[in-house]
């Protein structure tokens, strides 16, 4: 394996996340996939070796288990180059966390969408950067959400978005000295297939797909990037 290439990704069993796996994916390429639904992640792992790489499945739930996740992940590899946060909830099983004010919105989904929103990526982040920082280079690239209608209906899931961003500039600023950078990708209304299931009736030719954010978010992870850090990024599909 080439310490260059161990790339960490969370939400990699579907959507976004699988889709920069697939755009990573190479011989030289080695894995760490995170995520709560292993037969997605197998499905995923799948998916990478098809292409050549190689992958480890880490199952987490990340309202809770992002260190101890991070921690499992340094047992198998001690030298990692990137860190894709990309897991977020905004959604349940048949519903999306969209519509109620902030007063009437239960507290566990609040506490839910902001501890994997931004409590788990800090902590992530946070337990993998000293396996990072030992190779003065490195990137961390997270993904945030263009909100065309504002924050009304889903205060909760958008303060964790614009949490993120302003920790993508913190984090640039402390890790400059080391090399290492890192940037926030914005989309807005991306067909995920958790976006497909909620939003069935919505115009495709408005949407960008995961390839689309994976394609950048490929770039961002290059060294043709290695003078970019520090930004939020906003894509948009240019008929929106």
């Amino acid at each position: 394996m080439k310490e260059k290439n161990c790339y960490v990704v969370t939400g990699a069993s579907t959507g976004i996340g699988r889709a920069i796996c697939l755009e990573l994916s190479n011989p030289s390429s080695e894995f760490a996939i995170v995520g709560r639904n292993i037969s997605e992640l197998n499905k995923t792992k799948e998916m990478i070796e098809n292409k050549g790489g190689q992958a480890r499945v880490f199952i987490a739930d990340l309202t809770k288990d992002s260190e101890k996740v991070a921690l499992e992940i340094l047992t198998v590899y001690k030298s990692i180059y990137a860190i894709f946060n990309v897991a977020g909830v905004w959604h349940g099983t048949n519903n999306v966390y969209y519509g109620p004010m902030l007063w009437e919105t239960p507290t566990t989904e609040i506490e839910s969408v902001l501890s994997v929103g931004i409590v788990a990526p800090v902590v992530f982040t946070k337990t993998l950067l000293p396996a990072m920082i030992q190779n003065n280079c490195g990137k961390v690239i997270q993904i945030s959400g263009t909100f065309e209608n504002g924050a009304s209906g889903w205060l909760h899931y958008y303060i964790g978005k614009k949490a993120i961003e302003s920790f993508t500039v913190g984090l640039s600023e402390e890790l400059r000295k080391h090399k290492i950078q890192v940037n926030t990708i914005s989309p807005s209304d991306t067909q995920t297939e958790a976006y497909l299931k909620f939003f069935p009736d919505v115009d495709s030719s408005f949407c960008n797909s995961p390839e689309d954010i994976a394609k950048l978010a490929s770039f961002l992870a290059s060294p043709a990037a290695d003078s970019i850090t520090g930004q939020c990024i906003v894509i948009r599909n240019k008929n929106a």
